[in-house]
């Protein structure tokens, strides 16, 4: 990096070598894509908007290793890095907006690197309120130390700063707690006017003087006024508090605690009027730093082995608590701890994305199911690059890290829209009854159960693919609960819900958006069963809700599927005098409500059971469970029947025009 020195400056020699300097560097930039480009001496000292544009745009997908803590590595297949320099090269001609900068991580090692128009690999670039994200991250580190606990979130926030007089204090200021400053839901309603002419006095507002004088001057806090309202103070209470708990000051914790330890270096963090460190905005750093904090999100909080953030709160931060109402933020965004999560769509498939975000474009994105970290910068006034994100990049790895087609299914050859017996002879019998089967996301491992016959009891097999070859195994029944809520982690979860403790639920499906679509058996209604659904609203699962009639139709309802994006639910009922179990879809109208009960029709649904339906990680697949009911000579019954599968196309053709 070319520091600027005002001391060589005071002579012609010196004025002299910073000019050839300048030069030398413009013209190698402009001669070699090989080295990405760096600011030079004069551009470090510009404003940005006085900063040139690069001549040429620089694309990489062999990113250099430039020792600083960044692991480098190389763009993927041959389809997915010619996808990215496709897009890359349209954000260099202005087709997506105006960017600086985008860099690709993936496993870990930064595999694309490209920056236009102001980017330089070494300038600090504004990150507008991406900012907000690291100061959650930053309070999360206090909770790691020990300075504050999880259960400190839900106190009120002036019970740490010791430095306030509370009987000065508005009504209800005690219901201002971390949770709700963090979801920007902390209830301050300051008048504009008046609180320009109490910035004028900047003594009273230094330290903890900030929030006295908020709490002094805010309007009653109450549950109308604790709705989601962006900004409002909120990330400055937050770093307050952090101020007030740690050893030293807020800044020095920053530094110390984090940005030395990443080795970020070239930055700067401005103060607020308050004297404290900038939780909301006023801080630049580079493209490469940025991905450091997309680092510690994907790694659980670590950083070279180190536990710097707390699990627990990460886990938190990162989950869609509350949804914003903000009309110029997408309908499908949620919000954590000053972090955005979104489902983005690839095909059928859904992928959670968090990410912190600010204005102008500058985006720290992390998709955990595919080892990816996408960091923008940018300054486009429309900031549309997401669209680019779910079109392009996630496409390339999504390709990249499933097993070759004819592998993620048993080799298999693939069914059109007649329904086929699953790998007969692997998987499906016709003589024993196996359960539906259940993929990973990683598509690289699934699980089935068999019994009858001489599988006397329940036998569950886990077939694996390792270096493009597919294994089986029994697993032992003391193992097996351990197995199944690998397969659905949501178990876990679930059991320790508080709505749910004392509910008898039967089975369930989550969307995207974490919410619960269950099933369970109903004895006021002569054990048929209805279906119901518990949405997260403000970090808390409500009191679930029965669904309506177009669901909860006929007899025995039960295993619903829900999409990823909740625009379809199936499931499985004795509906219109059936004597056994059909699947029916139902598809979301555009007011939320859900339309009528589809039977899906005598392509799926036989006079045989026809149950458990459910569409593959990757989207493509419909599996689903036939069988039947088999008398002995001595007149015993027993069940038999296997998964089936269909091209899930299916689905569209039974939607309403």
């Amino acid at each position: 990096m070319i520091t600027y020195n005002k001391k060589i400056m005071k002579n012609k020699t010196g004025l002299l070598l910073l000019m050839l300097l300048i030069l030398t560097h413009s013209s190698f930039a402009q001669q070699s894509d090989s080295i990405a480009p760096e600011a030079t001496a004069a551009e470090s000292t510009l404003s940005f908007w006085d900063i040139p544009d690069l001549k040429k745009a620089y694309i990489d997908t062999t990113p250099r290793d430039r020792k600083d803590g960044i692991s480098v590595g190389e763009l993927g297949t041959a389809e997915g890095k010619d996808m990215i320099v496709k897009m890359a090269k349209e954000i260099a001609e202005g087709k997506h907006g105006n960017y600086d900068g985008l860099l690709i991580s993936h496993k870990n090692k930064l595999v694309f690197e490209s920056y236009y128009k102001k980017g330089r690999v070494n300038l600090p670039h504004g990150q507008a309120s991406a900012v907000k994200a690291y100061t959650s991250l930053i309070l999360g580190r206090a909770i790691q130390l020990g300075y504050l606990t999880m259960a400190d979130l839900d106190k009120p926030l002036v019970n740490f700063l010791k430095d306030l007089n509370p009987t000065r204090f508005v009504e209800g200021a005690e219901k201002i707690t971390l949770h709700k400053a963090l979801t920007m839901h902390g209830g301050l309603s300051i008048n504009n006017g008046e609180w320009e002419e109490i910035k004028k006095d900047s003594v009273r507002l230094k330290g903890q003087g900030l929030v006295h004088t908020l709490l002094e001057h805010s309007g009653p806090i109450t549950s109308a006024s604790q709705t989601y309202l962006y900004g409002n103070f909120n990330p400055m209470l937050v770093m307050t508090v952090i101020d007030a708990v740690v050893p030293g000051t807020a800044e020095d914790f920053i530094k110390n605690e984090l940005i030395d330890k990443m080795g970020i270096s070239n930055y700067s963090w401005e103060n607020h009027v308050s004297g404290l460190p900038q939780a909301g905005w006023m801080v630049s750093m580079t493209s490469r730093d940025m991905l450091k904090w997309g680092n510690l999100v994907l790694n659980k909080g670590k950083w070279n082995g180190e536990q710097l953030i707390s699990v627990d709160y990460l886990n938190k931060a990162t989950s869609g608590i509350v949804k914003p109402t903000e009309d110029w933020m997408p309908e499908t965004y949620r919000y954590g701890y000053f972090w955005y999560q979104t489902p983005l769509m690839v095909g059928n498939k859904s992928y959670n994305t968090t990410f912190a975000w600010g204005g102008g474009g500058q985006r720290v994105i992390v998709i955990k199911e595919l080892d990816l970290i996408i960091v923008i910068t940018g300054h486009d006034s429309e900031d549309t690059i997401m669209t680019q994100v779910s079109k392009a990049i996630i496409p390339a790895f999504v390709k990249d890290d499933f097993p070759p087609f004819e592998d993620r299914y048993l080799g298999q050859k693939p069914p059109g829209l007649i329904p086929e017996l699953f790998a007969p002879g692997i998987v499906s019998t016709e003589e024993y009854l196996e359960t539906v089967v259940t993929f990973l996301p990683d598509m690289r491992e699934l699980q089935f159960t068999r019994s009858g016959g001489k599988y006397k009891e329940p036998t569950l097999f886990v077939m694996q693919n390792k270096n493009n070859r597919w294994s089986r195994k029994s697993i032992p029944s003391t193992d097996i609960n351990k197995y199944k809520e690998r397969f659905n982690p949501s178990v876990s979860e679930m059991k320790s819900l508080e709505p749910f403790k004392d509910i008898p639920i039967t089975g369930f499906s989550v969307s995207s958006k974490d919410t619960y679509y269950f099933y369970f058996i109903d004895f006021s209604d002569g054990g048929s069963g209805h279906m119901s659904y518990s949405r997260l609203i403000d970090g808390k699962y409500e009191t679930p809700q029965k669904m309506s009639k177009a669901i909860n139709t006929g007899k025995y309802i039960a295993h619903p599927f829900i999409a990823p994006d909740e625009s379809y639910l199936m499931w499985d009922a004795e509906i219109e005098g059936k004597s056994t179990p059909d699947i029916y879809i139902s598809f979301r109208q555009n007011d939320g409500s859900w339309g009528a009960a589809i039977n899906m029709g005598d392509k799926i649904n036989t006079p045989l059971y026809e149950q458990h339906a459910r569409v593959t990680p990757d989207g493509k697949y419909l599996f689903f469970w036939k069988g039947d009911v088999k008398v002995r000579e001595d007149g015993s019954r027993y069940v038999i029947g296997s998964p089936y599968w269909v091209d899930a196309k299916i689905i569209e053709t039974l939607r309403p025009k």
